[in-house]
């Protein structure tokens, strides 16, 4: 019995050894392929193609971005959570589109809860933006329409179409959401096209067609002025809209080690830190905010607390 013991705790003492040295040596020269849950274009495209290059450099090994998209993020979710957890495949996820989901009791074909969390990079703002030459100036002209309002959006999991459909409600507003669009970039298209009235995107996916001239920002969800001229929610007596934001969230497969996780936290910290990246966020209007994989669980849990006071309303 001592024998067969002494061999056990030899076989841990070997298993742990090897783990350690791996996760020490980690990434080798393994390519990382880093999921990105939509087609190419819109917000979670830009922002792994924007990390991309600098991750690369601080980690010594080539980090591949690949669109999966689908059912509102879920393909690209589930691509990430049956992966091997060696840290060579992470994904960036939708948030808080995928948390609702679960908080209202929708499959999205694995559970958020065994998702390891890596890091936050960034939460950004909504803003709502209508065709440059539109009649419509405010939100209160939106709902002056005497007609459901018609937006665009991916689909209706969607963090944009989940964020519209609870603070038109709190405004006690009428939409019609028109999904089926395949990225951010044709939702905001289809306002261009006058296929529908308006879209809720976040500010750093609309600016692109702001500045050209083919939208005009009509409102943001935020308590602060971010745009000058453009009504906030504060303005217009609803501070409470300002806590609905999109959150670029990173995670891997269940069961990571936590030193491989400690080693891409640490990275995707420094790569918040970049010049490359720091200066890309400032002329897109990307909102960055770092958060390491304690701090990212942890907020994980809040908003799927936060988002279960509207399963009703969104399970409609």
């Amino acid at each position: 019995m001592k024998t067969m013991l002494k061999k056990g705790a030899a076989a841990l003492v070997a298993l742990v050894a090897s783990a350690t040295i791996a996760a020490a040596e980690y990434p080798a020269d393994d390519k990382i392929t880093f999921v990105i849950p939509y087609g190419p274009g819109g917000g979670f495209d830009t922002i792994v193609r924007s990390f991309a290059p600098t991750l690369e450099s601080i980690l010594g090994t080539t980090v591949v971005p690949e669109n999966i998209p689908g059912a509102s993020g879920t393909r690209g979710g589930q691509t990430v959570h049956r992966a091997e957890p060696d840290g060579y495949t992470i994904g960036i996820f939708n948030i808080p589109g995928l948390t609702v989901s679960e908080a209202t009791s929708r499959d999205i074909g694995f559970s958020l809860g065994e998702i390891t969390w890596i890091a936050n990079l960034a939460e950004e703002k909504y803003g709502i933006a209508v065709k440059s030459d539109s009649p419509i100036n405010s939100v209160a002209d939106l709902c002056a329409l005497g007609r459901s309002i018609k937006l665009s959006d991916t689909g209706g999991d969607s963090t944009s179409s989940i964020t519209a459909v609870i603070s038109f409600d709190i405004l006690d507003c009428p939409i019609t959401n028109v999904t089926g669009y395949s990225g951010s970039n044709d939702t905001m298209i289809a306002v261009m096209r006058g296929e529908v009235d308006a879209t809720l995107k976040p500010i750093g996916s609309l600016a692109k067609y702001v500045a050209s001239g083919d939208l005009r920002m009509i409102f943001t969800l935020s308590e602060e002025t971010l745009l000058e001229g453009v009504e906030t929610a504060a303005a217009i007596g609803h501070p409470e809209l300002a806590k609905f934001t999109i959150n670029r969230v990173v995670g891997g497969p269940p069961g990571m080690d936590p030193a491989v996780v400690a080693k891409l936290s640490d990275a995707f910290r420094a790569a918040t830190e970049a010049a490359a990246v720091t200066d890309w966020a400032q002329t897109s209007g990307t909102t960055l905010n770092f958060k390491d994989a304690a701090a990212t669980r942890a907020m994980m849990d809040d908003l799927s607390t936060f988002y279960l006071q509207y399963k009703d309303l969104l399970s409609q």
